[in-house]
């Protein structure tokens, strides 16, 4: 099914898959025109998810060229991302009460994400730290956000040895919401200690973030003691 849409969308949209031009893509729809098109494709409509999938290919160019310093070619990229806009397109849901360009760019990264994954011998390698966008918070989401966190990483040996005192000066560095990540994930001030997901549950945002936040902070502090 999805071999035979994509190379629909590829023949009508040839240059875009080539060169990444989005200047013969179709403009976003209007929120009224969005809900309606969902609407049907919810209830079976095939040309309303065709229009609502040639209308966010903008989406997938944006989205592929993020990921142009991988090595990948700009087409692969594109074909690649179509896929995952077709997935997100067929399981949207107005119910699940997220605009349906965030959900269908988690859809489009995930499905390029996998692909960079299984071919991740390739020549470039893809940096953890690349800036990609920004989260519905405001958090600058970066390449390892996306690919997900295990829970609670962070360096054992750190955990038991940790100098609080060098962690409360580099704490004090942060912003107050980074700073107060730290302070509930070691439990200083005199509180008690909370895991990635209890602190990620507590402030309304993710724990990858919460992660990278961690990790920053615990890198900082080991070049100072090194």
């Amino acid at each position: 099914m999805f071999r035979k849409l994509l190379d629909k969308l590829r023949r009508k949209y040839k240059e875009v898959f080539f060169v990444g031009a989005t200047d013969k893509l179709p403009p976003p729809l209007s929120k009224e025109d969005e809900t309606k098109y969902v609407i049907l494709a919810e209830n079976g409509d095939t040309k309303a998810k065709d229009k609502l999938i040639e209308h966010n290919l903008r989406l997938v160019v944006f989205l592929a060229k993020k990921y142009e310093s991988t090595g990948y070619d700009i087409e692969d990229l594109v074909s690649i991302g179509s896929i995952g806009l077709i997935k997100g397109i067929n399981t949207y849901k107005l119910s699940k009460n997220i605009k349906l360009a965030t959900y269908a760019s988690r859809c489009i990264s995930n499905e390029i994400l996998m692909f960079i994954r299984k071919n991740k011998n390739r020549k470039a390698e893809v940096s953890l730290e690349e800036s990609l966008n920004f989260d519905a918070e405001g958090n600058e989401l970066h390449l390892e956000d996306i690919l997900g966190t295990e829970d609670d990483v962070v360096p054992k040996e750190f955990e038991h040895n940790m100098n609080k005192e060098i962690l409360n000066k580099e704490i004090a560095k942060l912003s107050q919401r980074d700073r107060q990540i730290m302070i509930l994930r070691y439990g200083l001030n005199n509180s008690r200690e909370y895991t990635q997901k209890e602190v990620a549950k507590i402030l309304g945002i993710s724990q990858s973030y919460i992660s990278r936040i961690e990790k920053k902070v615990i890198n900082s502090i080991q070049t100072i003691t090194m």
